[in-house]
């Protein structure tokens, strides 16, 4: 999971976060065709920070695909597990 510090963030238009959606995409789809595994899951808008969850063969994957799409990247945290909750039922 990586956090994008875009300050106003959470105020963007919603046009502005899609066209950066598909930039983003578009610089992984390039990647992909040279071979490279990386795959954005999910992202979410909180406050003036982007969290974008990834599945990468490495850090430095995540760190490339943010430069080449020119968006910030300042920290990198593997995901060790992920805990489903559902209440719904209670």
């Amino acid at each position: 999971m990586i956090e994008r510090p875009m300050p106003g963030a959470a105020s963007l238009p919603q046009a502005q976060l899609e066209g950066a959606v598909a930039h983003s995409e578009d610089v992984l789809t390039q990647m992909r065709g040279e071979g490279k595994k990386i795959k954005q899951v999910r992202s979410f808008v909180a406050g003036d920070t982007i969290f974008c969850v990834y599945n990468a063969d490495s850090e430095e994957m995540v760190r490339e695909h943010a430069q080449r799409a020119g968006l910030p990247c300042a920290t990198v945290t593997k995901i060790a597990h992920e805990v489903q909750h559902d209440t719904s039922t209670k």
